[in-house]
């Protein structure tokens, strides 16, 4: 980590770079964007991803930048918060919200997740407390079948963490944050809000270009 960075909290430094967005080479501010992504750009979901993708046509809504620190050391990933318009009925509530998880690897690239959301719901501390286990261990249960998956921490951690997110809701055409504004890999996520405790629950897979 920098020597200027030591001390200060994801927060301030979010902050720090949400005011000071660099040298001025061109507005707004610059993010982690992988793909090389747009608000408004197309997405292309092949058919290996699934059946119940291929009737939707995706768009990026906004792009969420994350940076966690777990043991002193920050790990960033990025979100393309995708919209699924049904291709044979675009009526609004047949929308599928989705989301391509992007995530550094230690070659030097990136590895990709398709996640759907599978639940969401208000703050439950019995939840919470499932969620901060220390066994790292989290089932799923299908209420319809009774099916059970269970899910492992990745990496065995074993405690929680927080995350400072940078939402961009639109973008300059140079891809900076406008300044007014195979057998696949199962995985799921959990997100908790600080500021309202809703929990999300986002299930997904590795994904398929």
């Amino acid at each position: 980590m920098e020597a200027e960075k030591q001390g200060k909290t994801l927060w301030e430094m979010l902050l720090e770079r949400l005011h000071h967005p660099g040298s001025g080479n061109g507005e707004g501010v610059a993010f982690a964007d992988p793909l090389d992504l747009r608000v408004g750009s197309p997405v292309a979901v092949a058919y290996a991803n699934g059946p119940d993708f291929a009737d939707y046509n995706f768009t990026v809504q906004e792009i969420r930048e994350y940076t966690r620190r777990i043991g002193g050391q920050d790990f960033p990933f990025t979100d393309y918060v995708l919209r699924g318009v049904n291709a044979k009925s675009p009526d609004a509530d047949t929308a599928m919200a989705a989301r391509l998880r992007v995530v550094p690897n230690q070659a030097g690239a990136h590895d990709s997740l398709l996640l759907r959301l599978e639940d969401e719901f208000g703050f439950s501390e019995d939840f919470l407390a499932v969620v901060k286990d220390t066994t790292g261990i989290f089932e799923v249960r299908d209420d319809q079948s009774g099916a059970t998956e269970t899910f492992s921490r990745i990496n065995d951690l074993r405690q929680s963490y927080q995350a400072a997110v940078l939402v961009v809701a639109e973008t300059t055409p140079e891809g900076k944050a406008a300044a007014s504004k195979s057998s696949p890999v199962k995985v799921l996520f959990v997100e908790m809000n600080a500021d309202t405790g809703w929990f999300q629950i986002w299930r997904g897979r590795e994904f398929f270009d």
